[in-house]
């Protein structure tokens, strides 16, 4: 059988040029009178018999006389030579009325008898007077390693003396299955002369692109590749499984689809009936077995098993395992095709033969669990045991397959199950989707978040509202707002003072892009509180917290942060691990507030704790929030945690935030000096229209907004788009805790000729932050009252000093060397030039630090400008002593080991001065810092 034909999503004539253009420079040789053989040797699926179909189709375009042909397994003991004796017939068909006297010698028994010496040269002289008589001929024998004795012979005799005609003789076979005659006598005349050898290899991955139709640099075409080993007839399989819905099941246990299926029936059709037993039970097994095994499960004895693999092998449907006693299926598609062609009760018998066998062996749970799977019925405790054990072990690296074994061990009705049994299941089954989650979603594994719910009590207590609260919020994750309301409402009609819930319905709120109403949030406090529930009263005040900081004046929303704070923090891990949402509010609270310390402690235990509870759902609104929290310290980290939330989402999907995500990317690129935001006010103002969406007021977005003014100069532009989305001077559309961080943009930006000046909004900004008792809000207040103190630079020098001081108490360290370049700017125009010069000193080291490379190119360009270089800097000017030395070493070619041992430092202090280097001067290599450091000198 071929494996090449009748499957054609792609031109394998265009695939393989080399081997294409050898066989045309072979039909070329005809028309001159020279013949040829030429040996097309292959793995099964590489293309061979389409490559002779293209050379049929390439030789009738001449009108040259083509015989095409193959031999098949079914033919088990053919008339000698009958190959021949059909090509020769068919080539005689063909001629007429041309046809030489000879041509009633065609049939084989003028050649089959005793005297073959006789018969093959009645052969050589038939094909060669045909092949003179039409000026060429073409014949092509493919599938030749089932060929019988005498027509290997007769090739054998044509390799050794070549006939003196134009004769063309394809030989198509499978390496693994041709006789060693075959391939002696072939090797043989390769070696001489006598024979060209086309080797069919693996196709390279250009090859590979233009088979399937993907662009050479596409991930799914490398993922095709690599799958299938370059193999044809598998990279296409490949490419057909992936436009396949996926069911659950496992690959190994789908049908192939048509026409792969149709391809290699013929090879499982034709067996006998011990072979067929055989070749069932090895892909039964599915991994390499021995003679005992596969007798076993047959019932045959291991002579007759002996005989059946001698007569697979040699079929090439096993293959010996190298350095082993074992045996295997030639691939995953012969399992897969032996496998739908089984019944399902003979299959089924066969698995529980080969779960016996392995249980008897102590075999890994791993192994026995797909025969338990594919037993096809309910599992007994000791096979539940085994497939939750299997699961376990395969949560970490194969998470697809331990959900295959949770489907499974779910095959046990629930009343049957012990509690212990019970909770474990559950356990394992939300591990297992937050592992789908990391995977690419838990959109294929709905079926296991029902079984969550399957397994909770049919009662309402505890176990319920937690699978209830589970199950609601990943429906929320996957798109399914709707229906993960109803879950909650269907619970909350029996259990209606239920916090866990009465939160998780206005956690979904939040999901869904829409504020909480506070006296709801209120209530559910009260009703916590009464209940006198720790858990419960953390998870209320958690909520209540982040209503206010988004809803309420900063006082408020400070004193029920500090509240759940003092109530979270004295729960242990424990009582808190069933709700880890609830750290993940307060820690967003507090981000808002601006306390980041304080919200990077409670973001990083509700990470962990969703991380150990596999709620990986969650997980990208977790690193949001510490993104939030580093914000105004450490731009680096920012970033770092930006791009952590945008690739959990991009690899797993979960619930987000958007808009911030593209918020913080754009702030932070613009501070790192790395870029500069690419929307202008106006679309950033967009944002800001609607204030019932708490997404859109947001820090990044506001500070966003301010970069973007400022760097480009458009002050008026950034003034009238904040009013819009503020709602006037009053900003009520704001959320009163940034309100503060709005009124130092609109003063700064704000002309002392217009109104409002600068002095009406500092005074605005003044009142904003009147009894927040909020470092941050009281810091942007300070910086907005010193823009109103333009023409009075000492005063207004005084008061960007204390609020560098209000940064500094919060750990803000950019924000802390923003405020002091502003101080040392009115220093300076104070007229105290060395004072200045010491405070931008400072301010660049602390931007510095804080990966704050623009800030840090400002204030150096203040201090040029302070000490009188006309010239200004140039870009090395950025860098420390340090990072200089080390630059102009690898500016001169030399390696970090080079580097580290001329300075007297460890090689990971050479990579991370690079590393800042490269931020700063917005290169990524040492070539481009070469280059760079040539330009300068």
């Amino acid at each position: 059988m071929s494996l090449g034909g009748g499957i054609r999503t792609g031109d394998q004539g265009s695939v393989r040029e080399a081997e294409e253009h050898l066989l045309v420079r072979a039909l070329d040789g005809l028309e001159h009178g020279v013949g040829r053989v030429i040996e097309v040797a292959g793995e099964p699926g590489t293309g061979k018999t389409h490559l002779l179909s293209l050379l049929a189709e390439r030789a009738g375009s001449r009108a040259l006389s083509v015989a095409h042909t193959r031999c098949v397994a079914s033919e088990l003991r053919p008339p000698p030579g009958q190959i021949f004796a059909d090509v020769l017939r068919e080539a005689a068909q063909q001629a007429q009325p041309r046809a030489v006297p000879t041509a009633e010698r065609w049939a084989p028994q003028g050649w089959g008898g005793s005297d073959r010496t006789s018969a093959r040269g009645a052969v050589r002289s038939l094909l060669r007077d045909h092949a003179r008589t039409h000026d060429g001929f073409v014949l092509l024998l493919d599938d030749f390693h089932w060929a019988d004795e005498e027509s290997v012979g007769i090739v054998e005799e044509l390799l050794r003396v070549p006939l003196d005609a134009p004769l063309l003789l394809v030989l198509a076979h499978r390496v693994h299955q041709a006789s060693p005659r075959l391939r002696g006598a072939l090797a043989h005349a390769v070696a001489f002369g006598h024979a060209e050898r086309v080797a069919l290899g693996p196709l390279t991955v250009g090859q590979a692109a233009r088979l399937v139709g993907l662009p050479h640099d596409s991930d799914e075409l490398r993922d095709l590749h690599r799958q299938s080993g370059g193999n044809p007839f598998r990279l296409r399989l490949a490419q057909a499984e992936r436009r396949r819905e996926p069911d659950g099941r496992a690959f190994e246990n789908l049908p192939l689809p048509e026409p792969f299926a149709a391809a290699l029936a013929g090879e499982i059709d034709t067996l006998p009936p011990g072979p067929l037993s055989v070749a069932r039970a090895a892909a039964v097994i599915g991994t390499p077995f021995g003679i005992g095994a596969v007798a076993r499960l047959t019932g045959l004895d291991r002579q007759s098993v002996c005989r059946a693999v001698a007569e697979l092998c040699a079929r090439d449907v096993l293959r010996p395992v190298e350095r082993t006693p074992d045996f295997a299926l030639r691939g995953q598609e012969l399992l897969r095709q032996i496998r739908s062609t089984l019944p399902p009760v003979a299959r089924a018998s066969l698995h529980l033969s080969a779960l016996e066998l392995l249980a008897d062996r102590d075999a890994p749970a791993t192994e026995q669990a797909p025969h338990i799977e594919q037993a096809l019925a309910e599992p007994s405790p000791r096979e539940l045991t085994t497939l939750l054990r299997a699961a376990r072990d395969d949560l970490g690296a194969v998470p697809g397959r331990a959900a295959r074994w949770l489907r499974a061990a779910l095959r046990v009705p629930v009343p049957y199950l012990s509690a212990p049994t019970r909770h474990e299941l559950r356990r394992l089954l939300v591990l297992a989707l937050g592992a789908a989650d990391r995977a690419g979603g838990t959109a294929a594994h709905s079926d296991l978040l029902d079984g969550v719910l399957h397994l909770a009590p049919a009662e309402p207590g505890p176990d319920r509202t937690h699978a209830v609260v589970l199950c609601s919020l990943l429906r929320a994750c996957q798109g399914h707002e709707e229906e993960a309301r109803s879950l909650v409402e269907a619970e909350l009609a029996v259990l209606s003072r239920s916090v866990p819930l009465l939160v998780q319905r206005e956690i979904l709120r939040l999901l869904g892009q829409r504020l909480p109403d506070p006296v709801q949030v209120e209530l559910v406090v009260r009703i916590a509180r009464d209940h006198g529930d720790r858990t419960e009263q953390a998870g209320a005040l958690a909520l209540l917290a982040l209503v206010r900081a988004l809803m309420a004046p900063p006082e408020q929303a400070r004193l029920a942060a500090d509240e759940c704070a003092a109530v979270l923090d004295a729960l242990s891990e424990a009582e808190t691990g069933s709700f880890p949402e609830y750290p993940a509010l307060l820690g967003w609270a507090e981000a808002l507030l601006g306390l980041g310390a304080r919200a990077t402690g409670h973001l990083e235990r509700a990470a962990a704790a969703l991380a150990y509870a596999g709620r990986t759902a969650l997980a990208p609104l977790v690193l949001q929030g510490l993104a939030l929290a580093h914000l105004w310290s450490d731009v680096t980290a920012t970033r770092r945690r930006a791009a952590e939330a945008a690739r959990a989402v991009r690899d797993g999907g979960g619930a987000e935030l958007p808009v911030l995500t593209a918020l913080l990317n754009t702030c932070t690129a613009f501070l790192a000096g790395t870029g500069r935001p690419t929307t202008d006010a106006e679309d950033r103002s967009a944002h800001l229209e609607h204030g019932d969406r708490p997404r859109r007021a947001t820090l990044p977005g506001l500070l966003a907004l301010a970069c973007d003014a400022r760097h480009r100069g458009d002050a008026t532009t950034a003034v009238s788009a904040v009013l819009t989305a503020g709602g006037g001077p009053e900003l009520r559309k704001i959320p009163p805790v940034l309100r503060p961080v709005v009124y130092e943009t609109l003063a700064a930006l704000s002309s002392p000729t217009v109104t409002p000046s600068p002095a009406q909004w500092a005074a605005l900004a003044e009142r904003s932050c009147e009894g927040t008792g909020l470092p941050l809000a009281r810091a942007f207040g300070t910086m907005a009252r010193a823009h109103g103190l333009r023409g009075r630079p000492a005063d207004a020098a005084r008061l960007h000093q204390r609020a560098s001081c209000l940064f500094a108490s919060l750990g803000a360290t950019w924000a802390q060397a923003w405020a002091m370049t502003h101080a040392a700017a009115c220093v300076a125009a104070d007229g105290r030039t060395p004072e200045a010069l010491s405070l931008l000193s400072y301010a660049m080291e602390l931007a510095d630090s804080a990966g704050a490379a623009r800030l840090h190119a400002g204030a150096f360009a203040l201090r040029a400008e302070l000490v009188g270089d006309g010239g200004g800097p140039g870009p090395l000017s950025m860098l420390t002593v340090r990072e200089r030395e080390v630059a102009d070493i690898a500016g001169v070619g030399k390696k970090t080991r080079e580097i580290a041992r001329e300075l007297s430092v460890s090689p990971r202090t050479v990579d991370a001065h690079l590393s800042r280097i490269y931020r700063k001067l917005n290169i990524h290599s040492r070539a481009a810092l070469a280059r760079l450091m040539a330009e300068t000198g």
